[in-house]
């Protein structure tokens, strides 16, 4: 009798380690499983913020903002010309370096595969932004001029005043961030002006000329 009750008592005694170790097992494992829904929880919280201050750089948006600004210059006057386009490339630059500059003054953003993006790293891609929409005013202009040279419309490139068109689109741009630093200091926005850049002549000549834009 005494041995079959210290049997029971042993088998017991595994049986209750055995349910011990089970519990502790599944405790361990419980504990795993919330850890790894914690991590996946701010993982996924981590990754929704960079998606939210992903910056996805359009090659459109220059030439976009451009076009609406001009939209609205004839919609007031009927038409635009030469000085429209060099005041409204000069503002865009204006509009868009403030957009970055306040996008990049309280938060973080990343490029599309998630390493950080810097406000230099904008600044740059607007200023090659600029620069191509420069070089592209000054094609379709020097294009337009050939065709107005063989209708006889007039008598000889106006190779001059397409050089200082590119100057002109120079000179608003330092104008319009000139007027941003400005009116931020004041809190008032931007807005399109009627300044001309370059010499009086230049657009003498470039208004005879058809616009061709995007």
């Amino acid at each position: 009798m005494s041995m079959e009750i210290t049997n029971n008592y042993s088998n017991y005694n595994r049986e209750y380690l055995k349910s011990q170790g089970s519990q502790d097992g599944e405790q361990k494992v419980f504990h795993r499983d919330s850890v790894e829904i914690s991590q996946l929880s701010k993982n996924r919280e981590t990754l929704m913020d960079k998606i939210k201050h992903t910056a996805v750089w359009s090659v459109t948006s220059f030439g976009d903002m451009r076009a609406e600004i001009l939209k609205e210059v004839r919609e007031e006057k009927g038409q635009y010309d030469y000085s429209d386009v060099v005041n409204a490339c000069g503002l865009s630059y204006a509009r868009l370096y403030s957009e970055i500059e306040q996008r990049h003054e309280k938060e973080r953003y990343y490029k599309t595969d998630g390493t950080p993006l810097t406000k230099e790293e904008e600044t740059e891609w607007l200023d090659i932004q600029y620069e191509q929409e420069v070089e592209w005013q000054k094609s379709c202009a020097r294009i337009a001029a050939r065709s107005q040279v063989f209708q006889g419309n007039i008598p000889e490139m106006p190779t001059k005043e397409l050089e200082e068109l590119e100057d002109s689109f120079y000179q608003a741009k330092d104008a319009y961030m000139k007027l941003y630093r400005e009116n931020r200091q004041a809190e008032r926005p931007l807005f399109l002006r009627n300044d001309t850049f370059g010499k009086g002549r230049l657009y003498d000549v470039l208004n005879r000329l058809p616009i061709s834009l995007k």
